[in-house]
């Protein structure tokens, strides 16, 4: 059967079934009958980064009605470096939210949308063009910097939201250090009575941010009761000024976990003891948050949250210092959690030596992992050898992110991913990033040295038969980054359809045949050595 002919159902099935987004444009491509029926998955979801990319396919939504109807989900980022903010930003942001507005008369589908910029939109009749022409949108996210938005905002004028996220920018905090508690944007007021008296069938919130000062007041939060909520993200708010100074008082966030019985996601990342305080879980109901089993926040937290015992997944949002107690610390809050199955993780090791102990502390209290995501910065910690060796036990493991500082003499990327595979060859995917070596303040992500990307291809019998991994690093010449895709064969010598090695790559192999086969070399070199020389004489 002619690929041509596939029914546009089956095709449409396909696409579902490939996880990157390349592969449905590399099949959409092939002829213009499967361009036709692959429209509808190519532009379901699409995420826009940079003015340049937001300008021209938000035009060509506005141009081409045709495709811009099947767009369900559409995420745009300005990509603004994080000191530009303010006037600065402005006109990237004007540009871009104008195309948005223009857009938007075709966008009749239209169930998600996301801004991510360093300032809100300037246009704020964007608001009132999604608000008019999309009427499927219910789930909102959006930025806040420098520059407030009016107290008649647009923005608060959405009813039954099923999701709505605000991040307070670092142009907020350094703009608005004197803001009141009470109304720290206008229109605050305005923003919870949208939330709670007319988005009752909330399922998804999200107030994040990152105050290098003084965290925002979100007290309105607790107020809200929302029966269907199953996500919910705090960032670094305050949720009750009075804990702040007594915390013996009542927690309201306490009553509000209570009363939500459906949370399945619950990501706390504030420093505020209202919202981090261990007490605040500590004091719940043993039956509350039953349905819990993503959870993001400090360890402490994990230990003493209600629903620990059913926990899946698990992320620490800060980093852990590195010190002699740090892996018992690591094994008895992880021992606790007999489900868990993901784990994101992060240390920096700051001084001394260390040769992998909170990662053997992970693996010998996670058994059952399926997914790693392990991080150690600002020093080298240990090799990719001894990560390849700790990680055996952990059979049920199919990914895996991670991030160190590279040892003195350590290999490159793509030939550390073969050897971790064979080490374990039941992965699927991973991710490996060589971090550079910084001090203890910076973050990790912004030190990387160089990133690859690996994905396993086996055989029916699960065994690897090739390793395809895309690499990135920084150019030398001019900023970006290059990419280079290739593909390692990991079939044995002697395997049907593979090539047989020259005799001298075996020379250079790292194995035990390469080193009998440098030893012999070496040998055989000394004899003909010495017989030349009695040749000689």
């Amino acid at each position: 059967m002619s690929l041509n002919t596939v029914p546009a159902d089956i095709l449409l099935e396909i696409a579902d079934y490939l996880s990157c987004p390349a592969e449905v444009l590399h099949l959409y491509l092939t002829s213009s009958r499967i361009a036709d029926a692959l429209t509808p998955a190519l532009y379901s979801r699409i995420v826009l980064r940079g003015p340049a990319q937001c300008m021209r396919t938000l035009d060509m939504l506005h141009a081409r009605p045709e495709r811009a109807r099947h767009v369900r989900s559409l995420g745009v980022s300005l990509d603004s470096p994080a000191s530009k903010w303010g006037r600065s930003a402005l006109p990237d942001a004007y540009a871009v939210s104008s195309a948005v507005r223009r857009a938007t008369k075709h966008l009749e589908v239209l169930r998600c949308f996301a801004w991510d910029g360093e300032e809100l939109p300037p246009y704020d009749d964007m608001w009132f063009a999604l608000r008019i022409f999309c009427p499927h949108l219910k789930f909102i996210s959006t930025t806040l910097g420098s520059i407030l938005p009016s107290s008649n905002s647009h923005l608060f004028d959405f009813n039954d939201l099923h999701g709505f996220s605000l991040t307070f920018k670092s142009g907020f905090y350094w703009q608005n250090d004197d803001v009141s508690r009470d109304e720290p944007v206008p229109g605050y007021h305005k923003l919870w009575d949208m939330l709670i008296k007319r988005c009752p069938n909330l399922e998804h919130l999200a107030i994040d941010g990152n105050s290098p000062h003084a965290p925002v007041d979100a007290h309105g939060l607790v107020r809200g009761r929302w029966p269907k909520l199953r996500s919910l993200l705090i960032g670094d708010v305050v949720l009750d000024w009075h804990v702040e100074l007594n915390p013996a008082l009542g927690r309201p966030f306490r009553s509000f976990l209570d009363a939500h019985r459906n949370l399945e996601a619950l990501h706390l990342q504030s420093h505020a003891p209202s919202v981090a305080a261990p007490g605040v879980l500590a004091d719940l109901h043993a039956d509350a948050l039953p349905k819990v089993n993503t959870f993001s926040g400090t360890l402490v937290q994990a230990q003493v949250l209600p629903a620990r015992a059913s926990l899946k997944t698990l992320r620490v949002p800060d980093a852990l210092p590195l010190r002699e107690s740090t892996a018992l610390t690591v094994s008895s809050a992880l021992g606790m959690l007999p489900a868990l199955v993901s784990l994101t993780i992060a240390c920096r090791l700051e001084q001394g030596y260390d040769n992998g102990s909170a990662l053997r502390a992970v693996v010998a209290a996670c058994p059952h992992l399926r997914h790693l995501d392990f991080t150690v910065a600002c020093r080298p910690s240990f090799t990719i050898d001894t990560f390849a060796r700790c990680i055996r036990p952990l059979c049920q493991l199919r990914t895996l992110a991670l991030r160190i500082v590279p040892s003195p003499g350590e290999d490159s990327l793509r030939t550390c991913g073969a050897r971790l595979v064979r080490a374990s060859p039941r992965l699927t995917s991973f991710d490996l990033v060589f971090l550079a070596r910084t001090g203890p303040r910076t973050r990790a992500w912004s030190a990387v040295r160089a990133r690859a990307s690996f994905t396993l291809a086996a055989d029916t019998h699960g065994l690897p038969l090739a390793l395809h991994v895309v690499e990135r690093s920084p150019r030398l010449l001019w900023p970006g980054l290059s990419v280079h895709r290739t593909t390692l064969d990991l079939r044995p010598a002697g395997a049907p359809g593979t090539r047989r090695a020259p005799l001298l790559a075996l020379l250079v192999e790292r194995s035990p045949a390469g080193e009998e086969a440098r030893l012999l070399f070496f040998c055989a070199t000394l004899l003909g050595i010495v017989i030349w020389g009695c040749i000689m004489l």
